[in-house]
């Protein structure tokens, strides 16, 4: 990956106030001192469209993290981690999310060894 910011792309548009809750929460400085810095994309054409979609509207982008539906409907925000080049995907809670987006952002890890690392249901822990 370059030095382009993730984006954090809302595809859903039912409650502003639990995108506001996601994305404090994203962003939130961590006990060790980490954030997340992402590039927040709010459009409300983007209204329930797809990842596979939103990887044609964002050419550029190899990863996205989508705060679908989903991501809305646990209190964890599990936000979805898109590869648009394997089309491949997981789930990362909002508190962890800064991980995604420090490893990958960096280099330090790839979409491969972050997905190896997800549990059965597909969700992405930072280790502790």
């Amino acid at each position: 990956m370059d030095d382009e910011t993730i984006k954090l792309i809302r595809t859903d548009y039912s409650d502003d106030t639990s995108w506001e809750a996601l994305t404090e929460v994203a962003t939130r400085e961590n006990a060790i001192g980490f954030a997340g810095e992402f590039d927040l994309v709010e459009d409300p054409e983007l209204d329930g469209m797809e990842p596979a979609d939103l990887a044609e509207r964002f050419p550029d982008d190899v990863i996205l993290l989508i705060a679908d539906d989903h991501a809305f409907s646990d209190q964890t925000w599990p936000i979805l981690c898109y590869d648009t080049e394997s089309d491949r995907e997981f789930r990362v809670p909002a508190k962890d999310a800064w991980g995604v987006e420090s490893n990958l952002g960096t280099g330090n890890m790839d979409f491969e060894e972050m997905l190896g690392m997800t549990d059965e249901d597909g969700v992405f822990m930072v280790p502790a």
